[in-house]
């Protein structure tokens, strides 16, 4: 069965579906995190993945900050859009499932993550870090304490508990741009061609250990085509009038696009 990334839905639910219909029925998906908010359909978005046979998603900073709001631990923005999954009459089985989904995965030779790796973990390292946000979310704990894994901290060696939690999250779910000590920037957002030369993405820092491992990854939707081995980003910014990518995970991986309306005007973010 041939296996496909599918990049940052954002709740763009229509251009999805006209994705999925390019792809073979016999596949399996994994969905890079994010399918859901700021698009127009996330309700329909989320309920059609978890109908879905052989499909994963990953959770992206978008889940994690709709589970905070679902624990309390977190006020909706303006640019949500993320009223109709909250009043759901399956709001509970939404949220059972969303805490029980990967932060990162291993598939066919690819590493799966929804933001970046960190420059001095291997892809073992990755996959444990990554679980250990994943106990936290299935235990009894997350409600209380969800919010506590928001906020600017940085990974290092040594961490434990709530802060370690929170690092992890930082890095698979907010890393673009890493400062030349290899601390995570949490500001710059543009494509490398308009950011600062001090600021460098998190897949050129120098002895990165994952430099050989294929690397899949949404979440910069600004980011455009990179010439970097081994890496593979998929969040072509269907949400601004871009397109949805899916990526055939093989030996040499396959490009299908679906372009997308303008669901959201880049302004609105300002």
């Amino acid at each position: 069965m041939k296996t496909f990334a599918i990049g940052d839905v954002h709740g763009c639910f229509d251009t999805l579906n006209l994705l999925l219909e390019k792809l073979p029925v016999q596949r399996r998906l994994i969905f890079i995190g994010d399918i859901i908010n700021r698009g127009p359909k996330s309700l329909e978005t989320i309920r059609a993945v978890m109908r879905m046979k052989n499909a994963e998603c990953l959770l992206g900073n978008h889940e994690l900050h709709f589970l905070a709001v679902c624990a309390g631990q977190r006020k909706l923005s303006p640019s949500d859009t993320l009223d109709p999954i909250l009043q759901a009459p399956d709001l509970d089985e939404i949220i059972d499932w969303l805490r029980h989904r990967p932060m990162a995965l291993y598939d066919k030779g690819f590493l799966c993550v929804h933001a970046a790796v960190h420059h001095s973990w291997s892809v073992k390292d990755c996959l444990k870090q990554a679980s250990r946000v994943e106990e936290f979310l299935r235990s009894d704990k997350w409600e209380a304490e969800i919010g506590q894994i928001f906020g600017k901290q940085q990974w290092e060696k040594g961490l434990k508990g709530l802060d370690r939690l929170r690092a992890i999250v930082n890095v698979l779910t907010r890393t673009r741009y890493l400062n030349e000590d290899g601390t995570m920037d949490f500001s710059q957002k543009l494509s490398p061609g308009d950011t600062p030369a001090q600021f460098i993405p998190w897949f050129n820092y120098p002895g990165r250990k994952t430099e050989k491992d294929p690397i899949v990854f949404g979440h910069w939707s600004t980011l455009g085509e990179t010439d970097c081995p081994n890496i593979y980003p998929l969040d072509t910014g269907c949400l601004w009038g871009g397109s949805l990518s899916a990526m055939k995970l093989s030996k040499h991986p396959i490009y299908i696009r679906e372009k997308a309306p303008l669901y959201r005007s880049p302004k609105s973010e300002v």
